[in-house]
């Protein structure tokens, strides 16, 4: 028996002192910059900013005390020269106030990422990833139901986002209570897409936490089926098709575990073959298809977003304009740039769009190197390791990828710790690693390797 078969007794000493605090920090941390907007609309954009400057001072504590030099020494090249390209856009930004507190925002962001993949192990970052997105999920129903039930009608933000005495648009609601009318959902985190992203995010986790987790699989069985009927119920046609290549994906690395090289080779170039052909249909009839999804060929006015970033990008395309990350109310060019039904609009709604707009082709070059580097780690991770825990980072990863081609939400609060966690970890060293095994992922998944190893027990009595 190798050293990677072997079993590891400890992976993590959760009975070491200090460990439960930062357990507790993790799970805030990470439901706070999950559903932000339930925070910004229940205790104000000030209430929010003292808890965020509280998490990031624990944040700073716990992370000098777990000796992070060698999390540090993991950070990607591409990363680290994004890091380092936000502050010094400042020199050059058309808002250099902005970019330089949204410089120090990431930073602040990319240090948590960095504590979680520092303090937690693979199988622990599921756990609490699980529990988090049960917390918001759950919220969320509970949330829908009140506002449909009792309150019968839409429920604005305790502290208003819009001038006035009443929303201008219900975009501005909180929530408008349509749980029963077959409209769209908001959720806690008063917006229909990032709750489907959320949504999308909780079956994967769920999925793998119900083969490798010890949470009790009733509750498990729940959560899956609540983010199933969220996904459902937020009608997003972009996290619709990352919800489809997160699945393809799945199947596919389930395909070729354990083949040679040279059919690993060829069954990709077949995926990569139909994924043309699937892309080649979608934009031929793009307007059938996006009428399935209840949406129109724009994209519900996407179309005229990336219109007018482009517009702003070709005056700035080498450099960008600065960095800003989430784009400020009240900030030229930004200010005015897309108002849609009275709504105006603060991101490119397109993440890659959004870095080159910011950052410019050379921030753009980083971001898709980082991207290749991360994928590629993280795809030889979830193929090469027997154990179904080793799916869900790569899973996440492709449903981060394809949600951001219709939403900016990877460079910001969840997005970006999702961005940096899974590209720093996927260079953790094999010593960290459970196991490879020798049952196959898709016998394990289908629950048939216990029963085999039983069964082979039995035999040899």
């Amino acid at each position: 028996m190798n050293a990677l078969t072997q079993p590891i007794r400890v992976i993590l000493n959760t009975r070491e002192p200090g460990f439960r605090a930062r357990n507790w920090l993790a799970h805030i941390a990470l439901f706070v910059l999950a559903a932000g907007d339930s925070l910004r609309y229940s205790i104000g954009w000030w209430g929010w900013g003292v808890v965020l400057v509280g998490l990031l001072g624990f944040t700073v504590y716990f992370f000098i005390r777990e000796e992070p030099k060698r999390i540090i020494k993991q950070i990607p090249w591409p990363l680290a020269f994004l890091l380092l390209l936000m502050p010094i856009s400042v020199i050059y930004s058309n808002y250099q106030v902005f970019s330089a507190v949204a410089a120090f925002a990431q930073w602040a962001t990319t240090l948590f990422a960095l504590f979680l993949a520092v303090t937690f192990s693979w199988r622990h970052l599921l756990r609490i990833f699980g529990n988090v997105l049960r917390a918001i999920l759950g919220a969320s129903l509970i949330f829908e139901f009140i506002a449909a039930a009792i309150v019968r009608g839409p429920i604005a933000p305790i502290f208003k986002n819009y001038e006035g005495d009443t929303p201008p648009a219900s975009a501005f609601y909180w929530t408008r209570g349509h749980l029963f009318d077959g409209e769209r959902i908001q959720g806690i985190v008063g917006n229909s897409n990032l709750l489907a992203y959320l949504a999308l995010l909780g079956i994967t986790v769920f999925a793998i936490e119900f083969v490798v987790s010890s949470t009790p699989k009733w509750l498990t069985a729940t959560s899956f089926v609540t983010a199933v009927g969220m996904l459902w119920l937020s009608k997003s046609a972009g996290v619709g098709f990352a919800a489809i290549a997160v699945g393809v994906a799945a199947i596919v690395a389930l395909i070729v575990e354990g083949k040679d090289r040279d059919l690993r080779h060829r069954i990709y170039r077949w995926v990569w073959a139909g994924a043309g052909l699937v892309a080649s249909v979608v934009l031929l009839f793009r307007a059938e298809v996006f009428a399935f999804f209840g949406k129109t060929p724009d994209m519900t006015g996407r179309s005229q977003i990336w219109k007018s970033v482009l517009g702003l990008i070709a005056d700035r395309p080498i450099q960008g304009w600065g960095w800003i990350s989430y784009w400020m109310p009240g900030v030229e060019p930004f200010e005015g740039l897309v108002v849609i039904d009275k709504v105006p609009y603060y991101q490119a709604h397109n993440a890659y769009l959004d870095m080159w707009l910011q950052l410019g082709a050379i921030g753009l070059l980083a971001l898709l190197a980082l991207i290749v580097l991360s994928f590629v780690k993280l795809w030889r991770l979830a193929v090469r390791h027997t154990n179904p825990l080793y799916l869900w980072p790569m899973l996440m990863f492709i449903g981060l990828l394809a949600q951001n081609l219709t939403e900016s939400r990877m460079l910001l609060e969840i997005g970006w710790v999702l961005l940096v966690l899974l590209s720093v970890k996927a260079y953790d060293p094999e010593e960290l690693l459970e196991p490879r095994g020798k049952t196959p992922k898709r016998v394990r998944l289908l629950g048939l390797g216990l029963r085999r190893n039983q069964s082979r027990q039995h035999k040899d009595r």
